[in-house]
């Protein structure tokens, strides 16, 4: 889910997502390295996080996650009919603000 130049996963609450981010956690403490790779579908986004309104759950596992030295990856990248290509990295910044747009305001 985009907003403006950050872009948020997830748009929707993902047990396959917490799942495997607790999984590389017990793969950090076997002494591995962990490595997230998030591919932004457009070449607007300036920054990755996490929707931590949608999943306070899958916020915390990657907290908790980086803390332990998971890596964290995030590429923008360029769509057209024939191709997509990764432009560049962006960072990924856990507590960037993001703001659903799909939120209504005032629940309303």
């Amino acid at each position: 889910m985009e907003n403006g130049p950050i872009g948020a996963f997830p748009d929707a609450p993902t047990l396959r997502g917490l799942k495997h981010v607790e999984e590389l956690q017990r793969v950090l403490q076997q002494g591995y390295k962990a490595y997230v790779l998030f591919v932004a579908q457009s070449a607007q986004m300036q920054v990755g996080t996490i929707h931590r309104q949608m999943q306070p759950a899958l916020y915390d596992a990657f907290k908790q996650g980086l803390t332990k030295g998971l890596q964290v990856l995030c590429y923008n990248c360029l769509i057209t009919p024939q191709s997509i290509q990764l432009l560049k990295e962006i960072p990924f910044d856990l507590d960037a603000p993001f703001i659903d747009p799909n939120a209504r305001i005032g629940g309303s």
